[in-house]
């Protein structure tokens, strides 16, 4: 990876987990996760109509904002109903970790990209560190071989579902970004997302709980949403510059901060697994960073 693009990397990954610790921390995760991605489109509004005059997308660029639009209502919804049921410290590193594990499987298949033996070693230590944090509680690493136990949780089976779509769209939106410009196509997947969720939110709530979250955290609303933006807009800029097999599992730095946010801010049972987990993350970041 360059310079250019680990960098990219680092400031989305700490914006990243800014915004999910913000989601976690809110009484109604579901609808501040919604209002984070629909004021991050308004706010990126401007400069959208900037981009779209200075370069429109054609057909095929339209077939993958689409495409993004259509992941990122799941995605949205998903992982608002994650934080609904689960710990910071438990859903996050499982959304991104399975997204984690199939990043590359994707990207070798699909987009035929090749991963160097350093690379290879270090998505597998971020691997093994999203193993040891997701199965830091309850019954251990265990769990992983019980299916049903698994997903009786509501929290990590939303988690799960997060992760699929995560690995999903970030190979989509890999080849997405080469026939639109990446900011343009950020916006596209934060307004469209949080328009397409919203009916699906509004079988729980009404517009009313809408409207008093957005009136008693309007600050978090506001920052998350700029984050939100900011997160994926970077990463996809780094798209651009390097692979996304490293791409996307250098991303999961934002694990580790993640992790200490729930220990420092929200109080979590982190415990000694799930920090040796974060660590094991951070070191495969390293290592997926300085592959060639």
């Amino acid at each position: 990876m360059t310079g250019t693009a680990i960098a990219l990397v680092l400031v989305a990954a700490f914006a990243h987990s800014t915004w999910n610790f913000l989601v976690r921390r809110s009484e109604h995760p579901e609808i501040t996760n919604w209002l984070m991605a629909a004021a991050g489109g308004v706010i990126a509004f401007p400069f959208a109509i900037y981009l779209a005059f200075q370069s429109f997308p054609g057909l095929t660029g339209w077939v993958f904002i689409a495409g993004t639009v259509a992941l990122h209502i799941i995605y949205f919804f998903t992982l608002g109903r994650a934080y609904k049921h689960g710990d910071l410290s438990i859903v996050y590193p499982l959304a991104r970790g399975l997204g984690l594990a199939l990043i590359p499987v994707f990207g070798t298949l699909i987009l035929r990209e090749t991963v160097s033996a350093v690379g290879a070693l270090g998505i597998a230590a971020i691997f093994i560190g999203v193993i040891a944090v997701g199965s830091s509680s309850g019954q251990g690493l265990k769990v992983w071989l019980e299916p049903r136990k698994l997903l009786a949780d509501k929290g990590v089976m939303f988690a799960l579902i997060t992760g699929l779509v995560i690995a999903s769209y970030s190979n989509w939106d890999k080849r997405g970004v080469e026939y639109v410009e990446p900011l343009l196509y950020m916006f596209t997947v934060q307004l469209g997302g949080a328009l397409g969720s919203l009916p699906i939110l509004l079988r729980s709530y009404v517009i009313a709980d809408f409207v008093g979250v957005m009136k008693t955290n309007w600050r978090p609303v506001v920052v998350g949403g700029i984050a939100q933006f900011a997160s994926y807009g970077l990463v996809l800029t780094a798209f651009t510059l390097a692979p996304v097999s490293y791409v996307g599992p250098f991303r999961e730095l934002a694990i580790v901060f993640g992790i200490l946010f729930a220990l420092f801010i929200l109080k979590e049972d982190v415990g000694r697994q799930r920090m040796a987990g974060a660590a094991a993350i951070g070191a495969g970041a390293l290592l997926v960073a300085l592959a060639p």
